[in-house]
This record gives C-alpha cells, sequence and structure tokens, in this order.
C-alpha cells in the first residue's frame, strides 16, 4: 500500500515534493501503456482500441481484459488512486486509473467501462491509450 510522502521543510517544500514524487510514478507506470498490435479475425475491444486510437479518442468504452502491474498512489491533495495495465491476453494493453482503491488482484479478469484518451497529459508527463475508469468490475 502506497502513502502519500509529507516531508516536513519548514517553507511548505512538502506539497511541491510530494506531488512530483506522484508526477513520477504515474509516468513510470504509464510509459508502456501502448502494446503492439497483431491482427486476426476476432480482434479484441483493447486490440480495437489501440490499433486506431484516434476513433476511440474522447469515447466512452467498455473493454474486458486481465489486470497487471496495479499501483495504488496518493494524490498531491491526499486523494487516493488505483493504476494498473489492462491486457486482452495478447499484446494489446491500455493504461487504467480511477480514484480511490480498487481491490483487485494482479491476472484478475475485470470489465471496465470509462472515457478513453489516445493521449493524456499530466504536468510534464505524456500518457498513451488510457481510460479514465467510471466503472470497474470483475467479469466472468
Amino acid at each position: 500500500m502506497f502513502h502519500s510522502l509529507n516531508f516536513e521543510y519548514p517553507n511548505g517544500r512538502h506539497k511541491m515534493t510530494s506531488r512530483f514524487l506522484v508526477l513520477i510514478a504515474m509516468g513510470a507506470f504509464f510509459l508502456l501503456s501502448s502494446g503492439f498490435v497483431i491482427a486476426n479475425d476476432q480482434e479484441s475491444a483493447i486490440e480495437r482500441i489501440v490499433s486506431n486510437p484516434i476513433n476511440y479518442d474522447g469515447k466512452e468504452v467498455v473493454v474486458e481484459g486481465r489486470v497487471k502491474k496495479i499501483k495504488y498512489t496518493t494524490s498531491s491533495s491526499g486523494d487516493p488512486y488505483t493504476l494498473f495495465k489492462l491486457h486482452d491476453g495478447d499484446e494489446s494493453t491500455v493504461g487504467v486509473y480511477t480514484k480511490g482503491r480498487i481491490e483487485i488482484s494482479e491476472g484478475s479478469k475485470v470489465r471496465v467501462m470509462g472515457k478513453f484518451n489516445k493521449e493524456k497529459r499530466y504536468a510534464i508527463f505524456k500518457f498513451k491509450n488510457v481510460i479514465k475508469a467510471r466503472d470497474i468490475e470483475k467479469a466472468g
């Protein structure tokens, strides 16, 4: 479990430092968010999205896949976030983030509903193929 880091500096620099550390963590997490796509007759929703992200940019999507690389973090304002990769079993992967701590485990199959962005900027970082989840549920 990750907590916000509060460094005690007399001049109030701790807020800037913790914000920077959250940005670094998010940048490292989403660095490899897009995957290599191999086309086949039965493309997954994730594969369709990452192979043509401009068609889905800014739109609500529903995807299913397996969870990997879960990260729990806290924003500089103290809000908890859950970040993870969702992959389709082949090579296609999207990054997922949501406010709050979602209890999921590595390898579990989930359905994610949310807004897809082909590119998301956060301060100096740029993330590709990410979904801001509004709902996450276990899938059969």
